[in-house]
């Protein structure tokens, strides 16, 4: 039998539903890390800034050059633990999130296995209905962040000891090892911005806040906001990032 639509209206074979779901706003969870993950990775990212900002020029060839090798060292080591630590507070954050409102079971049998950016984009989404955006700051921020961790865990030295007589190589070989060291350097600031701001759009999007992330919309939320100007600004900028992609249109 063939169906006959009367009208327009019985032509449309689509159904819209109006779902309600219920969002935890209270639960009980031991030996949770994304919080004090995060607050290495903020740790982190201070000595970065306060570093950065007053860096030591090369004292050339007949001076001492401690003071330049152990700043350079400082910057290095703090841009690491910033980019480190921040992964580890976004995949923690997330796994909690999972078991907080859709079982711990379900969270370590079936979720587990989606990398982190699809956790991000699926789990509140399988919550509330709605994911985060997939084109917004927030995501666009970790799709920076894994690759940028990954490539320390899977770090790759280059060769030390030059042929003399080859001087293109000896320079391709520098250029690589520059740019290496300043990709690093480069990455810790998106990944810290990430965290705050994968923290903002998850909260608005429940609509309460989610707890598994340190909250961000009130100025005690960090816990270096009285102390460190540096880290202040960095919240204060990802709160009008986060503003503005909120008032794009969410497909």
């Amino acid at each position: 039998m063939t169906a006959n639509p009367q009208s327009k209206e019985d032509d449309d074979w689509s159904v819209t539903h109006v779902v309600e779901y219920e969002i935890a706003t209270s639960w009980a969870r031991i030996n949770c890390m994304s919080r004090q993950y995060y607050r290495m990775a903020e740790e982190a990212y201070s000595r970065f800034i306060t570093d950065s900002r007053s860096p030591i020029e090369h004292p050339g060839p007949d001076a001492d050059p401690s003071e330049y090798i152990d700043r350079r060292e400082r910057i290095l080591t703090a841009a690491i633990q910033t980019i480190v630590f921040s992964a580890m507070a976004c995949e923690a954050a997330i796994y909690d999130l999972a078991a907080i409102h859709l079982g711990d079971k379900y969270a370590e049998s079936v979720l587990d296995k989606l990398d982190v950016l699809g956790k991000w984009l699926v789990i509140p989404k399988l919550i509330c209905g709605k994911s985060l955006r997939p084109d917004g700051p927030a995501i666009n921020g970790l799709r920076t962040l894994i690759p940028a961790r990954n490539a320390l865990v899977h770090h790759k030295s280059m060769p030390g000891i030059r042929d003399p007589d080859d001087h293109e190589k000896n320079r391709a070989i520098d250029e690589r090892a520059r740019r290496q060291m300043a990709r690093i350097l480069d990455a810790a600031t998106p990944a810290f911005q990430t965290v705050v701001l994968l923290s903002l759009e998850l909260n608005r999007l429940l609509g309460t806040v989610a707890g598994v992330l340190p909250i961000f919309e009130h100025d005690s939320a960090s816990s270096r906001w009285q102390t460190d100007q540096e880290v202040r600004d960095a919240i204060l900028g990802c709160r009008e990032i986060d503003k503005r992609a909120s008032v794009k249109p969410h497909y």
